[in-house]
């Protein structure tokens, strides 16, 4: 073991360029000896007469220096995907942390502990979140199946112990397949109509792989552009073939990383979990787990949307079909629709949406975004400079109030050929307060995935990247603008799907909103502003053909909580697909698409929970409109919101958050009609 170990030392921000992988399991190991013997020592003076700060408190700091080393290996691992030792090193962690979390899960004598403390005279005192966080705890333990006879609590952990490699398994297969292919292009004309700067990304792929032209990788951000933008259908079917049979056995390369049998058994030890804690099934389960609703309030919800949906989803498909025959495409198939979408809107709206771009340059949209925040939350947000970072393009930003600091919020901007192929945010640390009343103060990662700048040109955001700014960005807010004093409660990671989704979708309201846009684009070289007829111009395009990205969230709800609720009945997942396309033809995708196979929310903490996307929507819908009525730009009105959703943490659910908020009630959208299933 090194003499000196950076995993091991206090930090105020996270060592990175300091940890090697010989740090990893050695640190790994001493937190969790430590905490073992910590954790038994709790117990020992914990279990007649327990109290908060002993307890809860001490418990949480034992959760708190693991949970931030493992964030830190985490992000580090999604960068030194080339590094086999530190990829080892990093495996052997996550077996070593199962191990303890699944003993922490089994001990008796804690959960006793915490029993006895919610039953204690004290406990009646505790305000609302001290009793929301305890309440949170023990339902852990319960649905860990601590409550169980011997026998069953065995039978749990070996389904527990096969589900985890299973699931990584799924999503090393996805990285393998997606990995092993690309296309190799010589004749630039094959690329007419993709944005300059990603002609150039392919062109430096190209060059690094050794060869002269191009070189087209398999993700998510070029799936994206070369469907709405590449004028060669030839080259949109290809490409839209491959990544929508990623990891199947209609995959180009022959099935070699077929995820299916692997998802197959996954809904089946999914569900004999569930039926071993007592539910029906496992979306029952996760419920229960992470926000407490029902899989009836779930289904009639998805079957409203399905409903309400319709009559736009089917005009629009009407009038893309007509669009598409008047450009002599009579059979348009799920490779055609997102360009002929693009292409209809340039018809009516001219380049719009691709002069967007223009006005929209990372950086200065990036400091818009700070001061707009500044303005409507009461926060200072200041770049730092001098900090440790796992790549040069890694920027880092301190969030502070009144001169105290909230928290810190890392920024990871660019898609890299080593990284993760989506955008998303990263929890390094949960706000908490110590027994001594010391604020452990909080960190988030903001990972955005755009196409890094070209020579001679920044990077321009167009709408979606916009959105995706936005998104990321609430997500951030949220994880540092608690004041929740408890680890528990605080982080975003601790919250049910759908409320931590909801700040995301709120904050992509004001990439809508027409007073916004003319505030926020400048021209990237002149410093022009967007005009009133640009921004109408830019909203009324977004609006046509809309209803697609409906038919897309509502396809994948469906399909995971149709998987998650009626696994067993008889059904392969390829035939749940295919009824879910009865319902919701619009994508026209085709019947080798394997859309299961590929989509790794059915691993990484979504599963069962893809809905929430949907849900947070609406919600963040009617909450906007207050905005909107209040003025997208009223501080008042930032600061009530702040304090309803942002301050509380997970001690009140999203509904109870946005009723008090709008000053009425929301449920009528959530309350399952007559003929829903019940639990």
């Amino acid at each position: 073991m090194p003499d000196f170990n950076p995993l091991l030392q206090p930090w105020e921000l996270p060592p990175f360029s300091r940890v090697r992988a010989e740090h990893v399991v050695p640190a790994i190991t001493a937190i969790i000896a430590t905490n073992r013997q910590t954790l038994s020592d709790i117990v020992a003076t914990q279990t007649d007469m327990p109290n908060w700060d002993d307890l809860v408190i001490a418990v949480d700091a034992t959760d708190a220096r693991l949970e931030e080393a493992i964030s830190l290996i985490d992000v580090l691992s999604m960068v030194r995907t080339d590094d086999t030792a530190w990829l080892l090193a990093a495996n052997a962690c996550n077996t070593i942390v199962e191990e303890y979390k699944a003993w922490k899960k089994a001990h008796q004598g804690l959960f006793r502990a915490y029993q006895e403390l919610e039953n204690s005279p004290i406990a009646r005192n505790f305000d609302a979140a001290r009793q929301a966080a305890l309440a949170k705890i023990l339902r852990e333990f319960r649905l860990c199946g601590i409550e169980l006879p011997l026998e069953r609590q065995q039978q749990l952990a070996r389904v527990n112990g096969q589900i985890s490699p299973l699931q990584g398994q799924f999503l090393d297969n996805l990285e393998k397949d997606s990995a092993q292919w690309h296309k190799r292009v010589d004749d630039i004309s094959l690329l007419e109509g993709l944005p300059s700067t990603l002609q150039q990304h392919f062109a430096q792929l190209a060059k690094a792989a050794g060869h002269d032209g191009w070189l087209i990788p398999l993700d998510f951000n070029t799936h994206q552009q070369i469907m709405m933008y590449a004028h060669n259908r030839a080259l949109r079917e290809e490409y839209f073939l491959a990544y929508f049979t990623r990891a199947s056995d209609q995959a180009p390369h022959s099935g070699l990383h077929d995820n299916a049998p692997l998802l197959e058994t996954l809904l089946t030890l999914r569900q004999q979990k569930a039926r071993l804690l007592g539910f029906d099934n496992f979306a029952q389960l996760r419920q229960a787990s992470l926000s407490g609703g029902s899989t009836a309030q779930i289904k009639a919800f998805l079957e409203r949307q399905i409903e309400l949906s319709k009559p736009t989803r089917l005009k629009d498909t009407e009038a893309l079909d007509a669009f598409a025959r008047e450009r002599g495409i009579s059979d348009v198939q799920g490779w055609d629709q997102e360009y002929l979408v693009e292409q209809l809107r340039e018809q009516r709206f001219g380049n719009a949406l691709k002069d967007l771009r223009n006005y929209l340059p990372l950086e200065g949209t990036l400091r818009r975004l700070c001061l707009f925040s500044e303005r409507m939350f009461g926060v200072t947000i200041v770049e730092q400079h001098e900090f440790e970072r796992w790549h040069d393009h890694v920027r880092l930003f301190e969030i502070s109030e009144q001169g105290q600091s909230l928290g810190h919020l890392y920024l990871d901007p660019f898609k890299r050929s080593n990284g993760l192929d989506f955008a998303s945010t990263f929890t390094l640390r949960n706000r908490r307060i110590t027994a001594e009343g010391r604020p452990v103060l909080p960190i988030a990662l903001m990972s955005c995935n755009f196409t890094p700048p070209a020579e001679n040109q920044p990077c321009l955001l167009d709408h979606l990247d916009l959105r995706v700014l936005f998104h990321e960005f609430g997500h951030c807010l949220q994880q540092i603008l608690t004041r929740s004093p408890h680890h528990g409660l605080s982080g975003i990671s601790q919250l049910a799907r759908s409320t931590a989704e909801f700040a995301g979708q709120l904050f992509e309201g004001w990439c809508q909103s027409r007073e916004f846009l003319l505030w926020l684009g400048a021209h990237h070289s002149t410093g022009v502003r967007l005009s009133e007829s640009q921004v109408d111009a830019v909203l009324a395009a977004l609006q046509t053909q809309a209803s697609r990205q409906t038919a897309i969230q509502l396809t994948f709800a469906l399909l995971d909580f149709e998987l998650h609720t009626r696994h067993g009945d008889g059904r392969e997942v390829a035939q749940v697909f295919e009824e879910v396309q009865r319902r919701i033809p619009q994508l026209k995708l085709p019947p080798s698409c394997r859309l299961a196979n590929g989509f790794d929310y059915m691993v990484t903490g979504y599963q069962a929970m893809v809905y929430a996307y949907l849900w947070s929507g609406v919600l963040a819908t009617e909450v906007f409109k207050r905005f909107e009525e209040d003025w997208v730009f009223n501080p008042e009105t930032g600061r009530e919101f702040r304090e309803t959703f942002f301050s509380p943490g997970d001690a009140q659910s999203l509904l109870t958050a946005v009723q008090a908020f709008l000053g009425h009630p929301v449920d009528a959208l959530f309350t399952p009609s007559p003929a829903a299933d019940a639990d």
